[in-house]
């Protein structure tokens, strides 16, 4: 596939990509930081919810 349509593929691709990482960035009330979140859980009483994962 050559063209404009492999271009316009290209660039829809990179924009999609590249929102998905910033709306994952600013999700409000999750923190990657453990200290900040456990200083927070115990200020205000709540709970900690900790997700281990693996990013490749």
């Amino acid at each position: 596939m050559r063209g404009p349509a492999w271009i316009a593929i290209l660039i829809f691709s990179v924009v999609m990509f590249s929102q998905r990482s910033v709306a994952q960035d600013a999700v409000p009330g999750w923190h990657s930081n453990l200290e900040d979140a456990r200083k927070l859980a115990e200020s205000t009483g709540k709970p900690l919810f900790i997700t281990f994962r693996c990013v490749r």
